[in-house]
């Protein structure tokens, strides 16, 4: 293996190591689909794993959207569980027919029943960690994409770097580094990869912000444009979460109760906070009545112009109304 190989191995080592993402011993599954940057991912883990007595797992989804190609890529993480001696867990599901029934995007629902996927396995079978091959690349994709759909904070964090979910750690470790890196280091170490072609399709947002828009910014504005992207996320974490901590104090002020198609506030309370938080509130509060809701920026722009009367009813997105009388704001499901 090569010197830049090496120094790849190295630095991630350290990476891990600075992170503390996994502790000794620890049973962990890559999610693989086959193509670089998540087998770079693989073998940078089993290079390490015996070292540090880890237990891998190798995690597959097939989507169904390319009959041919999607079961190649199949057989090849199945073949690449099997040189190595490994666990090897598939899943498949037809995401176009889904996506069609359930009136979501196709990136959405692949999204979805992917991750669907990796919690289950990773519960059945014992797995607490779950690592995920998303890079630099992808984070500055990430933001940028999220800038031209009109975000908040919230968004500019971009894709997180280690959270839980349903009792199971994922983990990104590669985001700190970019996909020339990983690609320089399987072809050192000769090591087989699959290419996905429709990461070569326009049809797709992300990979018109890769194929188009990112060139033009390195080419005539930043050539480090993929670094600079990918620091927000870590410029606006912590005021973030400075906000999130005053977002749950006033939760706790505000809240009055629950059932399942009604929530309730205290409005004196509600009207004392900066617009800020009452954005928060009222979207955290939607997400508890349909974890599929939310408040766009141009929803709480109209509903905010009524806060002021003593009486205010507003429709918003999700056929969920707001409601506000003397002593409450009030959310209902229709």
């Amino acid at each position: 293996m090569g010197k830049n190989s090496q120094d790849l191995l190295s630095r991630f080592k350290e990476h891990l190591e600075h992170k503390k993402f996994f502790k000794p011993g620890a049973r962990i599954l890559v999610a693989c689909s086959g193509g670089p940057d998540s087998v770079a991912l693989f073998h940078l883990m089993e290079k390490l794993s015996r070292a540090n007595g880890w237990t891998l797992g190798l995690l597959h989804f097939n989507h169904q959207l390319r009959p041919r190609n999607a079961k190649r890529d199949e057989q090849f993480v199945r073949r690449l569980a099997r040189k190595c001696r490994i666990p090897f867990f598939a899943g498949r599901g037809n995401v176009a027919f889904a996506a069609k029934k359930e009136k979501i995007s196709l990136e959405e629902c692949a999204r979805q029943r992917r991750y669907d996927f990796f919690l289950q396995t990773a519960r059945a079978r014992k797995f607490p960690v779950i690592v995920l091959a998303h890079t630099l690349d992808d984070q500055a994709e990430t933001v940028l994409m999220r800038v031209i759909q009109g975000t908040g904070l919230r968004g500019l964090e971009g894709i997180r770097e280690c959270f839980k979910r349903d009792g199971v750690t994922l983990a990104r470790p590669l985001l700190a580094f970019c996909k020339k890196e990983l690609l320089e280091f399987l072809h050192a170490g000769k090591f087989r990869f699959c290419k996905d072609e429709t990461n070569d399709s326009l049809r797709f947002l992300r990979n018109r912000i890769r194929l188009k828009l990112i060139p033009q910014l390195r080419r005539d504005f930043n050539p480090r444009v993929m670094e600079a992207l990918s620091r927000i996320p870590a410029i606006v974490a912590e005021e973030n979460a400075l906000l999130s901590e005053l977002e749950e104090a006033a939760w706790s002020k505000v809240f009055k109760k629950c059932t399942k198609k009604k929530l309730s506030l205290q409005r004196a309370s509600f009207l004392k906070f900066p617009a800020p938080l009452q954005f928060r509130i009222l979207e955290r509060a939607l997400k508890r009545l349909d974890p599929k809701s939310g408040l766009s920026f141009e929803a709480w722009e109209k509903l905010r112009r009524g806060l002021g009367r003593p009486a205010y009813r507003h429709s918003l997105p999700k056929d969920i109304d707001f409601s506000m009388t003397r002593k409450s704001v009030t959310l209902y499901r229709k």
